[in-house]
């Protein structure tokens, strides 16, 4: 079964397994530097991109494993976002499933009928409403115009949410507070986004047009993880649910 390879913990691995996955990984870094003619060195000064430049031995010591769990989960995520059809020809036990793959099917399988929709809004002595009914409940909305997420959920518990836009998916903060992306929820309707007094505050759209998709996932507790990876391991995880809705935005 195609496992996501984004499960392999690095840093709990006992050192001779991790030795023995980094020289394995060295097997991917090595074939994808040389099927895009650049040296080793080269592809670790991409993949590391930011932090100091490694000595000149560096390769020498990953192709032995001899690599920190930290950099070695750094060059695996690396390979698996940048060059992950290739790095899986060289190392298969490694790259088993694409990150998006992954993602793709934990929103699938935990996916769930109804429950979120755009909720236009208005402003009025500067506390957001929603809009009249006959335009309560939006398709397509303008630059500019703003709008709330109307999640109707059947438990109290805890959510999170993206912006999905051209095949990528970006975390959408629920709160006032933008480090802080897990928000509580009830049972019935509520609006999201919310600020920091719990009101509506609503979203808007000024710079890409076209087809998005918002995705809400909610949880009976605070055990809700809030990067993708993590969350596209859980995909039989039957305590989380998948809300979504499709919206354009035009000029």
């Amino acid at each position: 079964m195609d496992k996501n390879s984004g499960d392999i913990d690095w840093d709990q691995l006992p050192k001779d397994q991790r030795i023995d996955l980094t020289k394995n990984l060295f097997k991917a870094v090595s074939g994808v530097a040389d099927l895009n003619s650049i040296t080793i060195a080269e592809l670790i000064d991409q993949a590391f991109l930011g932090l100091p430049k490694v000595g000149t031995d560096y390769d020498s010591n990953f192709r032995r494993g001899n690599v920190s769990a930290a950099k070695a989960m750094l060059m695996h995520r690396w390979l698996e976002e940048n060059h992950f059809e290739l790095a899986k020809t060289f190392a298969p036990e490694l790259f088993q499933m694409n990150p998006k793959r992954a993602w793709n099917r934990f929103l699938d399988s935990r996916s769930v009928d109804g429950g979120l929709r755009i909720v236009q809004m208005k402003n009025e002595f500067g506390i957001a409403q929603r809009a009249d009914k006959m335009r309560k409940v939006s398709k397509a909305l303008r630059f500019g115009d703003a709008f709330c997420l109307e999640l109707t959920s059947d438990r109290f518990g805890h959510a999170i949410a993206f912006q999905g836009y051209r095949g990528k998916y970006y975390p959408l903060a629920l709160s006032g507070d933008e480090r802080r992306l897990r928000i509580a929820i009830t049972d019935g309707v509520q609006l999201l986004l919310r600020d920091l007094k719990g009101q509506p505050n609503p979203l808007v759209e000024m710079d890409d047009a076209g087809d998005h998709r918002f995705v809400v996932i909610t949880s009976p507790d605070k055990n809700l993880p809030t990067d993708q990876r993590r969350l596209a391991s859980r995909f039989d995880d039957e305590g989380l649910q998948v809300f979504h809705t499709d919206v354009r935005f035009v000029t």
